[in-house]
């Protein structure tokens, strides 16, 4: 298991100064003045060179992006900040994840393990010392390890982490009236025959098995099989649209489209139609499905209750889309 150090960050005040030194020099090139303090820098001319730099193709470069823009954030005037953050022309969701990446020292005794890309870097500024030595010990925190895997392992390993587990309903049926000692010996059989898979059987009625209510280990199940569907809706959509709309909106692949916010998913598909009426006519269950996802991942009772609530009120407006919301409502959202 990996020990968590407070080691030096990658990038020191060392390293900024250089930084600091090289876009000086770029801008001396271009015959531009500079004063002599670090601080007294232009912010456009360090974006543009932070910019070049990119945001990392390596755990080391997207540490090193990270610090950088950490530490241009603690040495210029927040107004400067503001400017070079701008200049970059990232979105600011990029800047936001880039800033926890650089702050967090604790990825630094890690860089080997640690994945690529800062999309699958970020979900671990957001773990526990804890979790984060447990996903280097499980290795979920990786190299080639993927921002879904690593949103996928945190997700379950939260859910294990309040004990509650997943129920799962058998019926049996007998031809003939057990008595109550081979009652008693098929239930003793069938616990031995689970003990190997980590499940515990107990008796019940078939009428207590139906109507248990959603708990919510069995939302997360409802939850992984909406995204798996959603995702599969989305695959073709991805494909075919234009790559300046997906950098706009921040999506690289159908499934990070399909698990993220709600609004990114209407955006994307408004501006490909043209309009809302056109989302609702080509992509309505699209969205529909996307609100069921949420209604499944959220903790709110309050908030399950607006989900419901939202696609009523579509059923109401689109009648193209009512059977599908009754079955949503009445399977997956109950």
């Amino acid at each position: 298991m990996a020990e968590l150090v407070d080691a030096p960050i990658i990038t020191t005040e060392r390293a900024f100064v250089n930084f600091v030194s090289r876009s000086r020099q770029k801008a001396h090139n271009r015959h531009l003045y500079w004063g002599s303090p670090v601080t007294a820098v232009d912010p456009a001319a360090l974006a543009a060179d932070l910019a070049a730099q990119g945001h990392g193709k390596s755990a080391y470069e997207v540490l090193e992006s990270g610090q950088t823009l950490a530490l241009m954030e603690q040495r210029l005037a927040p107004e400067d900040f503001q400017t070079l953050c701008k200049v970059t022309g990232w979105h600011p969701k990029v800047i936001t994840k880039l800033l926890a990446i650089g702050r967090d020292k604790r990825l630094v005794p890690l860089l080997p393990q640690l994945p690529g890309t800062y999309s699958a870097i970020y979900p671990l500024t957001t773990l526990t010392d804890a979790e984060l030595n447990l996903a280097v010990s499980e290795g979920s925190c990786r190299p080639d390890a993927s921002s879904r895997e690593v949103l996928d392992w945190i997700k379950v390993k939260r859910l294990e982490g309040m004990d509650l587990p997943e129920t799962l309903a058998f019926v049996g049926t007998s031809a003939d009236p057990l008595t109550k000692e081979r009652r008693a010996a098929l239930l003793a059989a069938l616990q031995q025959a689970a003990l190997p898979f980590g499940v515990t059987v107990v008796e019940g009625s078939a009428k207590e098995v139906g109507t248990r209510k959603a708990t919510k280990a069995s939302r997360e199940t409802i939850a992984q099989q909406l995204l798996h569907q959603l995702t599969s809706d989305l695959t073709p959509v991805v494909e075919e649209a234009p790559q300046s709309l997906l950098e706009e909106f921040e999506v690289t692949s159908a499934e990070e489209l399909a698990a993220g916010e709600i609004r990114t998913l209407t955006g994307v598909l408004v501006r490909l139609v043209g309009g809302s009426e056109g989302m609702w006519e080509s992509y309505g269950p699209h969205y529909c499905r996307k609100v069921a996802l949420e209604f499944n991942r959220t903790e709110s009772r309050a908030q399950r209750f607006n989900y419901r609530k939202r696609l009523l009120e579509v059923k109401g407006k689109h009648q193209h889309l009512a059977d599908l919301v009754d079955a949503l409502l009445e399977h997956q959202m109950n």
